[in-house]
């Protein structure tokens, strides 16, 4: 190593990216959008989208010897797309209870489960980068959400929107990701006249977006400095990454 080696910019990668939110809003529409995806299913949620997808995995070597499959096999594919991260979640447990002839997760005692269990999501992990780095893929994780406290050590807790996973393993996805990315709908209120002629305020839906930067109701964050509301836009997204 000499000072030859010194470089300003990071070399540009592919994208990881977690993208949660409801059920049915669009998660595995917007992975079907991206550049040539593939997808590694661990729940029955492509409906009728016809895109290119692996068999539904049953168990943890059959979703990790699809992802290995990519790894080491010739293909055109460019974006990697892993439905679901919650529904991959029993079949970590699974394994790490089968490798320890436990029954359950909580069979280990003290927490114990979970934190074998990220020795799974490590290696998860490892192999999407490898897909990243050495096949050029984009890579996308969808999940579903939940509605958990969060307890601020500044200031009193409150309720806000989080991956669907346990927290342990919420935490390690989030810091081998580039993106995490809150799909919702836009929120607003109307003033209504009821009956009396006295006023109300009514909660609206309006158009579907993808939020990239955290706030108290949702977790989300970016290494681009994309705006903190996108559009339900893959294409819009990217361009944002690009400039």
């Amino acid at each position: 190593m000499s000072l030859a080696g010194i470089r300003k910019k990071a070399k540009k990668k592919p994208p990881r990216i977690v993208m949660y939110g409801g059920a049915a809003i669009g998660k595995t529409s917007f992975g079907a959008s991206m550049n040539k995806p593939i997808f590694v299913l661990t729940e029955d949620g492509m409906g009728k989208i016809e895109c290119d997808h692996f068999p539904l995995s049953e168990d943890y070597e059959s979703f990790f010897g699809n992802l290995n499959s990519l790894l080491e096999e010739d293909h055109e594919y460019k974006t990697v797309v892993v439905d679901s991260l919650d529904w991959l979640e029993p079949l970590v447990w699974q394994k790490v209870c089968d490798d320890h002839g436990k029954k359950s997760i909580e069979e280990f005692g003290y927490g114990r489960g979970y934190v074998e269990a990220l020795k799974e999501w490590r290696a998860y992990i490892s192999i999407l980068n490898r897909l990243r780095d050495e096949k050029g893929m984009t890579v996308l994780q969808i999940a579903h959400n939940q509605i958990k406290r969060f307890e601020s050590p500044e200031i009193e807790a409150y309720d806000r929107h989080e991956l669907k996973l346990h927290r342990k393993a919420a935490d390690l996805i989030l810091e081998h990701s580039d993106c995490c990315f809150f799909a919702n709908y836009k929120l607003g209120t109307v003033k209504v006249q009821g009956k009396g002629g006295q006023m109300s305020t009514k909660a609206t839906q309006g158009d579907r977006v993808i939020y990239t930067q955290e706030k108290p109701a949702f977790l989300a964050k970016n290494r681009y400095a994309l705006p903190a509301e996108m559009p339900f836009d893959w294409q819009a997204i990217r361009e944002e990454m690009l400039k």
